[in-house]
């Protein structure tokens, strides 16, 4: 659906990592065509007065870009005090991450509400976790879900939800555990037809300013992108591809995923992996996405890695 808001004039951005950063030079672009528009991002204190290193040099950008700077703590204010803050925007745009720990993410989604942003973006830069539901095994899955009903819940705040798989490089990480470069083997988490959406920063940063400027406005409404979508027979195709060598193929089966979270509870890896073991949620036919019918040209896994290791 699409409704007419009123006109967005301020924008805050929370944080500046490594999807924070996309979207504020992406969004930055956009705005030299909508000259109304200015621009904030929220940062810690530590992180604002930056002197050396590579916090000064991303400082220097944000001001070279034409960003302002706003003080706050996403884990350390409360709900009062960010909604006070929040309170100043038409809109906030959610690139925080959930470094903040458990919680983070619903106070954040309540301060947003409770000041009445005509505008957010959540950090729901993610799976669809009305798919997956609660249940997961992920603690950070059920929460990203209760943010939803919030927003549902209420008429005051428009959002706007983009669903953009896992970041390309986290499925060829070796903590994943998907990829074992050095013994040329490939993973499939439950079953060898299950698939995995992921896209890049870099395009998650350009198509979020994209939707956000988008005509007619976008309005309580998940948009689905994707880089790529790769079932892990094809990722596994990929790879042989890639390393220019037949791959070995071992299937984690469900019952061996849960094993290994219950032996480790606390690996991160071994809990993602029984998480993304699914036919559902996790993925989605890049030909339903807002790039494909938008002809937005967005990086595949194979044009990632013969980028990123000279395929």
């Amino acid at each position: 659906m699409n409704f007419d808001i009123k006109p967005i004039n301020t924008v805050l951005i929370l944080g500046a990592g490594e999807l924070g950063i996309q979207v504020l030079r992406a969004m930055s672009n956009k705005a030299q065509a909508h000259t109304h528009v200015k621009i904030s991002v929220l940062l810690r204190r530590e992180a604002a007065h930056a002197v050396s290193g590579s916090r000064r040099a991303r400082l220097d950008e944000l001001m070279k870009l034409g960003i302002a700077l706003v003080e706050g703590d996403l884990q350390e204010n409360s709900i009062d005090e960010l909604s006070e803050l929040f309170a100043s925007f038409d809109a906030v745009i959610n690139c925080s991450g959930f470094v903040g720990g458990p919680g983070t993410q619903i106070k954040i989604t309540q301060a947003v509400l409770k000041a009445a942003v005509a505008r957010y973006f959540p950090w729901q830069f993610g799976v669809d976790y009305d798919v997956v539901g609660k249940g997961s095994g992920q603690q950070v899955w059920d929460e990203q879900l209760e943010v939803r009903h919030l927003l549902r819940q209420q008429n005051a705040t428009g959002w706007v939800i983009v669903s953009t798989g896992i970041f390309t490089s986290y499925l060829f990480e070796h903590d994943f555990g998907v990829i074992d470069a050095k013994s040329k083997t490939v993973c499939a988490l439950g079953d060898w037809q299950h698939a995995v959406t992921l896209t890049t920063p870099e395009d998650i940063g350009q198509l979020t300013a994209d939707i956000f400027f988008h005509q007619p406005t976008f309005q309580n409404e998940i948009i689905y992108i994707a880089g790529d979508t790769l079932t892990y027979s094809e990722l596994a195709d990929l790879m042989r591809d890639h390393w220019g060598a037949e791959v070995n193929r071992k299937l984690l089966d469900r019952q061996k995923l849960q094993d290994d979270v219950q032996h480790n509870p606390q690996d991160v890896g071994a809990n993602y992996r029984l998480a993304f073991a699914r036919p559902d949620g996790v993925a989605w036919n890049k030909s339903d996405t807002y790039n494909q019918r938008q002809g937005i040209a967005t990086t595949t896994a194979r044009q990632w890695l013969a980028k990123q290791h000279g395929m």
